[in-house]
């Protein structure tokens, strides 16, 4: 059921607005982003850092991840076709051979024993790109969502996810409303829940990898794999999936660096780097310390740029990953669609005050003999 939120906007002036169904309201809070300290034995990242304030102003976000059956929804009222489901075009990449711009998705397969985690290109061992891949079939074109109705709808792009979004009526939320609301209001700890990974000693609160990644999932938590929504504890806003289960897309452009610039020129509501970065850009930067990129490499299409995501996922191990902590980043790329992840959609709190300058562009359209909106 809806329920009712007052929210104080000026001296003065209150303004009565509904709760969207599924969503809670975060409060605006100026708070810690970042990771100042690491988990033992897991010093922080880069890109995690330096911790510094930010302020987030009221926002909506949805209770869990979007599922299955809601992105059905979304494609039966549009007849929206995914990336992973086109497939990518000979005219935007024309150097990718034929195979590589077959629809399909990276899917996660994990190897018959041990193997090394650190080389360069160590991830290939475990990640598969499967031609039929896609939303429908999240474990490759033999696989359906027969009973996965309740399961976080994934191998979807930012691109995907935006679009159900603005088909919602809601939006991507950023960085840092995204990390505003997984904490929960418990600033600075490591996990959402607090700052010891198992709190009683033996209960898992979120869905991440146990056993020997990659290739020894025990399901120790309760599922090897992605989970239906709400199979954990929320946080203390109420949220499910917080950490763990499936990666998060947010609306940001990616870039290691984004902390070091922001605390340079903060601002409120940041919406992160005005330009996208590619991987190949990335890997120049932090090769050279600096973005002084040749020509070919800036010229990139924009399903190359990459974009924040969030949470962690059911792939997330101590050993490896460790990133289902609320300070911790990733980045999306819309080449790669994957079936470890997903998004949940945010919103933004109407004040009193847009209504009211809404209105008076109403009124003075009227007046000027213009339909509201034409220019």
């Amino acid at each position: 059921m809806k329920r009712l939120i007052l929210l104080a906007t000026l001296p003065g002036l209150l303004i009565a607005e509904k709760a969207p169904e599924g969503m809670v309201l975060i409060k605006g809070a100026t708070y810690l982003r970042g990771t100042a300290k690491g988990a033992p034995g897991f010093p922080p990242i880069t890109e995690e850092q330096p911790a510094h304030k930010v302020t987030v102003s009221d926002f909506y976000i949805e209770t869990h991840e979007v599922t299955n059956a809601q992105f059905q929804k979304f494609v039966e009222a549009t007849g929206y076709i995914t990336q992973a489901e086109r497939g990518w075009s000979k005219k935007d990449f024309p150097m990718a051979p034929p195979e590589a711009l077959r629809p399909g998705a990276l899917i996660f397969s994990g190897p018959p024993s041990a193997v090394e985690l650190q080389a360069q290109g160590a991830e290939w061992q475990w990640w598969k790109f499967v031609e039929g891949g896609s939303w429908k079939h999240p474990l490759g074109h033999d696989s359906d969502l027969k009973g996965k109705e309740n399961y976080p709808v994934v191998c979807v792009t930012w691109e995907d996810a935006s679009a159900y979004a603005k088909w919602a009526g809601k939006r991507l939320p950023t960085e840092s409303e995204w990390e505003l609301a997984a904490r929960g209001g418990k600033e600075g700890q490591l996990y959402v829940w607090g700052n010891e990974k198992l709190p009683d000693g033996k209960t898992f609160l979120a869905n991440m990898f146990t056993g020997e990644f990659p290739h020894y999932d025990t399901a120790k938590d309760g599922f090897a794999g992605a989970a239906p929504i709400k199979s954990y504890p929320p946080n203390a806003f109420g949220l499910y999936d917080m950490a763990g289960n499936v990666w998060e897309h947010c609306s940001d452009y990616y870039r290691p660096d984004t902390y070091t610039d922001f605390i340079k020129n903060p601002t409120a509501n940041p919406r992160g780097p005005k330009n996208g970065v590619s991987q190949p850009m990335i890997g120049w930067f932090m090769n050279r310390g600096n973005w002084d990129v040749p020509t070919e490499l800036k010229d990139q299409h924009p399903l190359s740029l990459l974009h924040v995501t969030r949470g962690g996922s059911f792939l997330c191990h101590d050993t490896y990953c460790l990133r289902y902590r609320p300070g911790a980043r990733h980045y999306s790329e819309s080449l790669a669609p994957a079936n470890h992840t997903g998004f949940r959609c945010a919103k933004s709190v109407v004040t009193a005050t847009k209504e009211k300058s809404s209105e008076r562009k109403h009124d003075s359209s009227k007046k000027n003999g213009a339909p509201n909106g034409a220019k």
